[in-house]
């Protein structure tokens, strides 16, 4: 059996963390009858779920390259992160349906808000920063975008939990329109957050651009031997990404000559260029100002993907 990665043991901590104070809150939540709360509750339980798709995601992100999957399973992590967004527009849309529903039977039940309402929501709102900050730390430290994808639903929970603070206040003082705004305001942090986390993962799902091509092109005309550098791409995730390039060598020279030139570029990319996981290089002849305003027309502009 193989040891727990870093990035997973630290998706099972969180877990249990999160767990213990969805049930908190959804306890308490449906005892007093705040409906702020249980909406903060099943936003913390979705956290859960969250961090059992991150680990998912990880498990499968491991795994070697196969005869299937010959770029590795890197994308899994990026679809793990997506997944976790549509599961949080779904608990927004739960949220959404309890406030109608609390809106158009105004004859219900009132909050009864107690110290222990307060104890539950301060001390959430104080584990989940804490919680929010070491996930942060260590994305930066695994470089981890799916760590930092739940840094950032974490700290979501800090602010619906402020609104869910606000909704007791208000209970308090017999303001209760106060807890269905609340409850409104969680509906909102929800969808931000999961709107952040799809646009900052979609990027390699649709083979967007990782590294500047300038600066790989720069790169590659440090090796001796290369004329000209084109056709310059790159995709998948800042920390495992891909690189294909055209250079231009001396006609005259030998294939093995061209090789050495090309494994150069090569072992220069993957030393400068953090997550680079492979290179490939094609050997061209010079072209001429007319070859190459017409293979500009055709493949785009150069150094572009």
């Amino acid at each position: 059996m193989k040891a727990i990665n870093k990035t997973q043991l630290i998706f099972i901590q969180i877990f249990v963390v999160n767990l213990v104070i969805s049930l908190a809150k959804l306890i308490c939540g449906f005892v007093t009858n705040t409906l702020s709360m249980v909406a903060d509750g099943f936003h913390s339980l979705l956290d859960t779920i969250a961090n059992l798709v991150g680990i998912a995601g990880i498990t499968a992100s491991l795994k070697p390259p196969d005869a299937e999957h010959p770029y590795g399973h890197k994308k899994f992590e990026a679809l793990a992160a997506i997944a976790i967004s549509f599961m949080m527009f779904t608990a927004s849309l739960h949220v959404f349906n309890e406030v109608l529903d609390r809106y158009l039977e105004p004859a219900g039940k009132h909050p009864e808000v107690g110290l222990l309402s307060y104890l539950i929501i301060i001390g959430s709102m104080i584990v989940s920063y804490l919680v929010h900050k070491y996930e942060h730390d260590q994305a930066h430290k695994l470089d981890s975008s799916l760590l930092e994808a739940d840094a950032k639903h974490t700290l979501s929970d800090v602010l619906t939990s402020i609104a869910v603070l606000a909704a007791l206040i208000g209970a308090h003082f017999k303001l209760y329109f106060v807890d269905a705004v609340a409850s409104l305001a969680v509906v909102y942090f929800i969808l931000k957050g999961g709107y952040e986390i799809i646009m900052s993962h979609m990027g390699p799902l649709v083979d967007a651009a990782v590294h500047d091509p300038k600066a790989i092109a720069e790169l590659a005309l440090e090796a001796p031997g290369v004329i000209g550098v084109h056709k310059v791409r790159s995709r998948g995730a800042k920390d495992h990404s891909f690189v294909d390039l055209h250079i231009e060598v001396s006609g005259e020279i030998s294939v093995k000559e061209g090789h050495k030139i090309a494994k150069h570029v090569e072992r220069t990319l993957k030393e400068r260029l953090q997550g680079l996981v492979d290179v490939s290089v094609h050997l061209d002849e010079p072209v001429d100002s007319t070859e190459e305003s017409m293979a500009k027309s055709a493949d785009g502009p150069e150094g572009t993907n």
